[in-house]
């Protein structure tokens, strides 16, 4: 999850999350609130639900391009991607 999360693809946890990560990690109060910006300027990746990927190229399998589109999809339905029914 975090990766998708440090890539654009799903947006951060909630502040109580984040709040209860700084504590597990012994954060510092300024490290805190610089992790709280980050997560206020969060948008999301241009890359999201998209086969963008510098490995994908004209010879690329069909199977190739669904793995990456698969890790290219949000784990969970947000405000900035509603999940295709």
């Amino acid at each position: 999850m975090w990766r998708k999360v440090e890539r654009g693809i799903n947006p951060p946890p909630k502040k109580s999350v984040l709040r209860k990560f700084s504590f597990l990690c012994h954060m510092l109060n300024y490290e805190e609130q610089q992790m709280y910006a980050l997560a206020r300027r969060w948008k999301p990746s241009p890359d999201t639900n998209s086969c963008n990927h510098n490995l994908i190229d004209k010879n690329s399998s069909e199977e190739w391009k669904r793995a990456i589109i698969k890790e290219n999809t949000p784990d969970y339905e947000h405000k900035y991607w509603k999940q295709k029914k």
